[in-house]
């Protein structure tokens, strides 16, 4: 509990100064904005792999976001709070059941949720179905959303490949249309997660464009997503 506690506290220091010295800019955020105004909750869907900035753009913001029960979860559910989200516990391979009830609950109570949707684990940008699923039983939209930097640094050690835009760069979050589902059928729920995944992919890819960075990000990682191109 200590070494959670130290560690998601360093984390958040470490993010929060990070993140004040990038320009961030903001593109499409009138589609997340138009369904605030309509009082209509959604959920944001991202990869893992790109949150970093979207600690600091969406702090205090209350949005659920689940953490696995492992202990690397602690320090993600301790990391999380300090940048006022709300978290809900449970792991995909074991007591799945108890992070989506809490999903349900928090949406039901008027919770917008943010869901890395190729986590906690993997495999690297492919969508798991968890939040199509989500998206089914509360009639709410997903809202895919990218991140990018002219400059970035890469883990490539990190199964996630996580991104990590350089001090004093250009930052960009970009949002896309909405995905609607409109069943939880398995035709319905296979065919929103695959357009899902390629929304992100293409998102992804736009959003580097738009930011001008590389469009191989991760060029220097041995094994790399699907979808990047050279670049």
């Amino acid at each position: 509990m200590v070494r959670s506690k130290v560690l998601s506290f360093i984390a958040w220091m470490f993010i929060s100064l990070w993140s004040r010295s990038i320009n961030i800019h903001f593109v499409n955020r009138g589609i997340p904005e138009g369904f605030a105004a309509e009082g209509k909750n959604i959920i944001y869907a991202f990869w893992h792999g790109e949150m970093f900035l979207l600690f600091h753009t969406h702090r205090n913001s209350g949005i659920l976001i689940p953490a696995s029960e492992s202990r690397d979860g602690d320090v993600m559910a301790g990391l999380l709070r300090r940048f006022g989200f709300g978290v809900v516990r449970g792991s995909s391979r074991r007591k799945g059941y108890k992070a989506l009830l809490g999903l349900i609950n928090g949406m039901r109570s008027g919770k917008t949720v943010g869901i890395s949707v190729d986590g906690p684990r993997g495999p690297l940008h492919e969508v798991k179905e968890g939040a199509v699923f989500l998206a089914a039983k509360l009639n709410a939209p997903i809202i895919p959303v990218a991140t990018a930097a002219k400059r970035s640094i890469v883990l490539c050690k990190a199964w996630d490949k996580l991104v990590i835009p350089a001090p004093f760069t250009k930052g960009l979050v970009l949002f896309g249309e909405p995905i609607i589902v409109r069943d939880a059928t398995y035709e319905e729920i296979t065919a929103k997660r695959i357009e899902l995944q390629a929304a992100l992919r293409r998102l992804t890819l736009e959003a580097r464009k738009i930011a001008e960075a590389p469009k191989r990000v991760v060029s220097r990682c041995r094994h790399l997503s699907q979808f990047e191109s050279p670049g």
